[in-house]
């Protein structure tokens, strides 16, 4: 906690809005899902959540390409207000009195084009006031604070969600405006005028800043890597939770009995409670190795660790499997975020981070798209293309990382 204190205070404030946004997102998101068939049937549900991915992902690249041109600061105001809008939106239409599930869907596309607008200027505020030796540490924080913060957000939307709705989406409306607080009242700048680049504000202006982007081949490479692994960390989602629902031997534990989505469950808090327990004590651990032996060694576990889960379907062996692949989740993530940062051409941070988180609806896409081929190569045939993005994450990584050196010693 002491080295918590000692980090800059745009860094401190971060950890605590993303606390705050991660608990909200977590209470009401998963169970929006649940809500929207009920209301809309299966089919157009799933068109209405494409089309939420869609508008996050523009507005996450166009958010990156202003974190250049207006400063982190402003539009972290701009999409952290949408945000929040957009929550007080969706609390006021299902009130006691009036619930209008249309308006409501149009509130949480609000929040979602809001977070991943001001989502890239966040991470460039982040990495303009780190430096390369606190990097592991601050994400290291940022992962624990996120798994902490998903564990009391999914316990209180579990809990309210369906018997007392409205207050639960007011208690989100109240975080976002906090978070907005927080921003606006103690952020500061980060991105001094003169750095800022001369380029226009338009949707080509944005199209023709991201060219920069695509001509770097060694943060193309590292991005290619980081759909293998969003692959990888996205099979709870996907593949996993299909293999569990429909082949997993269902047991009778301490007079509890589990089947494959109660399986899944049981994988999913043993993960989140390791990460929160341990987290700081694998960060001392592993905080010598560099950040490409830790990412190699931690992609290994966590891809390997999914694909040997697609072929169990007893209990015992799942669990101590999943304790395996969260050890790998552990040592990856603040190698790999700490290894993203330094690919980033400073100049254009904002732009860089944009077209990173473009990339994980891609992974995403590739992930769900395991569920379709398993049909055809079953479980062995799932697990084997798990295997592959978990090579291609590892291949790539070190490609991009032997490009960085090379640019080192020049």
């Amino acid at each position: 906690m002491a080295a918590f204190f000692k980090l800059d205070r745009n860094i401190q404030l971060r950890i605590v809005m993303m606390f705050i946004t991660v608990a909200i997102g977590s209470s009401v998101g998963p169970n929006m899902t649940i809500y929207y068939v009920d209301y809309f049937g299966a089919f157009s549900t799933g068109i209405l959540l494409v089309l939420v991915q869609i508008a996050g992902f523009i507005a996450g690249l166009y958010g990156g390409h202003l974190a250049d041109l207006w400063g982190r600061k402003h539009v972290m105001v701009v999409g952290i207000a949408v945000m929040s809008l957009g929550y007080l939106l969706a609390a006021s239409m299902n009130s006691p009195f009036y619930i209008n599930p249309y308006v409501t869907f149009f509130g949480f596309l609000m929040a979602t084009v809001g977070l991943s607008f001001a989502s890239p200027a966040e991470e460039a505020m982040m990495i303009d006031v780190s430096t390369v030796k606190n990097r592991k540490f601050i994400y290291a924080m940022i992962y624990w604070v996120i798994n902490l913060a998903v564990m009391i957000g999914a316990g209180l939307g579990g809990w309210f969600f369906k018997t007392a709705r409205f207050q639960l989406l007011i208690g989100t409306a109240l975080g976002a405006f906090m978070s907005l607080g927080i921003v606006i009242v103690w952020i500061t700048e980060t991105f001094p005028k003169e750095k800022r680049p001369a380029h226009g504000q338009s949707v080509w202006a944005a199209v023709k800043s991201y060219r920069t982007v695509f001509s770097d081949q060694r943060y193309l490479k590292f991005m290619v890597a980081s759909i293998g692994a969003t692959i990888i960390f996205s099979s709870p989602d996907y593949y996993l939770a299909a293999h569990l629902a429909e082949q997993f031997h269902t047991i009778n534990l301490f007079g509890v009995t589990i089947f494959g989505q109660r399986m899944l469950s049981v994988v999913t808090i043993t993960n989140t409670l390791i990460i929160v327990v341990l987290m700081g004590w694998m960060t001392k651990l592993f905080e010598q190795w560099s950040e490409m032996k830790a990412s190699a060694l931690g992609t290994a576990l966590q891809g390997g660790g999914f694909a040997v889960m697609f072929l169990l379907t007893d209990f015992w062996p799942l669990l101590i499997v999943a304790v395996i692949l969260t050890i790998g989740e552990m040592i990856v993530t603040p190698a790999s975020q700490s290894l993203r940062a330094e690919m980033m051409n400073p100049e254009k941070i904002g732009a860089y981070s944009g077209f990173s988180a473009a990339t994980r609806p891609i992974g995403a896409i590739l992930a769900s798209g395991i569920v379709s081929a398993s049909v055809f190569v079953g479980n062995v045939g799932a697990a084997l293309l798990l295997l592959t993005a978990t090579g291609i994450s590892i291949l790539f990584t070190y490609l991009a990382v032997q490009m960085l050196r090379e640019n080192r010693t020049r």
